[in-house]
């Protein structure tokens, strides 16, 4: 099994926003809804679930993310304490509580769970390259390889050519040494025969 790319790919996560769907839907209700501190709070600490398993996500250690899983579960006590009090209060019944409450006895033990595992392997440092929203892709890959492969035939061309360049250079070079030699020498033994004769 792949491991996760997106912090919505997440069990925990998953879970935590269906319990803020639901939550968010009995607080806009009358008469939760005109208790707006008691409303404020029940939607406040439901997001603060969701967004510290995102925030958590991006953690480059394993021991990091289970930190910010931590701040969940205490935000997640907090929402079931607002059900709680919602129910004192007449703003919801236990028929109206009880999927919320479902999720919650699946989304605490999930993130034991997961908080355990990343705790075991703490120091191991985890892929936090951002992806593509297409199509999943890491973006930093296929720019890095993009580059380098403009950048390399490049180096290499102009290595080859100042290769070519030096050898050619030094062919014709011991060339045009070998013609002036070759020039030279005869009229140099035509110069000793002729003094040769005359003596």
């Amino acid at each position: 099994m792949r491991p996760a790319r997106h912090y919505s790919e997440l069990i925990v996560w998953q879970l935590a926003d269906e319990i803020r769907r639901d939550v968010f839907k009995l607080t806009k209700r009358p008469p939760f809804a005109r208790d707006f501190k008691a409303q404020g709070q029940a939607d406040d600490a439901i997001n603060s679930v969701c967004r510290n398993i995102a925030e958590g996500f991006a953690c480059e250690t394993h021991g990091e993310f289970a930190t910010f899983l931590v701040y969940s579960v205490r935000s997640l006590n907090e929402v079931q304490d607002a059900m709680r009090g919602a129910e004192e209060k007449g703003y919801a019944d236990a028929k109206d509580l009880a999927l919320i409450r479902q999720l919650f006895k699946r989304l605490f033990p999930a993130l034991g769970r997961f908080i355990a595992y990343l705790r075991r392997t703490r120091n191991r440092r985890r892929n936090t390259q951002k992806t593509s929203p297409k199509d999943g892709s890491p973006r930093t890959d296929q720019r890095q390889s993009n580059r380098t492969d403009e950048r390399r035939p490049t180096r290499t061309d102009k290595r080859k050519d100042d290769r070519t360049n030096q050898r050619q250079n030094n062919r014709t070079d011991s060339r045009k040494e070998d013609r002036t030699a070759s020039r030279q020498n005869p009229r140099t033994d035509t110069l000793k025969g002729d003094r040769t004769d005359k003596r």
